[in-house]
């Protein structure tokens, strides 16, 4: 069923798209991230295959070392009652590895996102499922937004900020495995998030987007993003959040931006040295 569901999605990919395409601000997105989303055009169009995320500007990006898993998965073991939520979609064809002792067949990128959003629970002591509103500024292939919205257990309203191709492929993923009446993909200003959804906004939009987060997650997009972006995100004031759970490299100029507003750096890990969290 789900490559049923999949098949049929894909058919109407360029539709959506198209509708996105110009949603863009240049100011935003590094050179090397246009050149990766050209390539990801060209490779998408007309109709994404079925394994779309072993493009190299998925797989490549997006799926960290499998030699982060045997580091991570412990941790995430220690603290879900069963392997349900490690288990992979099979939409897109991600690369997956079996889990000892349980058959369940996970990926990378699966282990690292959820291991991100554990870390977030136990360093401030929230959980995710007393959480309102998320904003997501980078979400990739949509991997961590679907991992937050079933530990959540709700219908939290959120919102990820991307570029259009990758707004795109979120719709696509997101509808696949959370349900098209899940997903709402915004193509006009002003953009006002629907509640109870994931709401894909293309990067062009985002300061016309009218959002007060409680919890803002970037895991290394900021890194990623120009400094007219960063800047622009500073001004939103991280788009009104209470909390924040920011991926970065030690040392980069956000950092400060982040302690100031009461963020505390903690060590990703001896297995990752030279990147920590900011966790407010």
């Amino acid at each position: 069923m789900p490559f049923l569901q999949f098949n049929d999605l894909a058919k109407h990919f360029t539709e959506h798209f198209r509708r996105v395409q110009n949603c863009v601000d240049p100011r935003y997105v590094r050179p090397d991230w246009v050149a990766r989303n050209l390539e990801l055009e060209r490779h998408l169009l007309p109709v994404p295959p079925a394994d779309f995320l072993r493009h190299p500007a998925i797989r490549y990006q997006m799926f960290v070392d499998e030699r982060v898993v045997a580091h991570e998965l412990p941790f995430i073991r220690r603290r879900l009652p069963d392997d349900q939520l490690l288990a992979e979609d099979p939409i897109g064809d991600p690369p997956t590895t079996t889990l000892p002792d349980s058959g369940v067949r996970t990926s990378s990128n699966t282990v690292h996102q959820l291991f991100h959003l554990l870390r977030y629970e136990e360093t401030t002591g929230r959980q995710l499922g007393d959480i309102g509103t998320v904003v997501e500024w980078g979400g990739g292939f949509g991997s961590l937004m679907r991992l937050l919205v079933r530990r959540h257990g709700g219908q939290p309203t959120c919102v990820i900020f991307d570029t259009p191709i990758f707004s795109a492929v979120q719709w696509l993923y997101l509808s696949a495995v959370l349900g098209e009446d899940g997903v709402a993909l915004h193509s006009s200003a002003p953009v006002e998030p629907v509640a109870g959804r994931v709401n894909l906004v293309p990067i062009g939009l985002a300061m016309d987007t009218t959002v007060a987060a409680d919890l803002f997650i970037s895991n290394w997009a900021l890194n990623e993003s120009t400094s007219a972006a960063q800047h622009d995100v500073i001004v939103r004031d991280w788009f009104g959040a209470h909390s924040l759970l920011l991926a970065m490299h030690a040392g980069d100029p956000l950092t400060e931006r982040a302690l100031d507003r009461g963020a505390r750096a903690v060590p990703l890990g001896d297995f990752m040295p030279g990147q920590q969290y900011l966790v407010a």
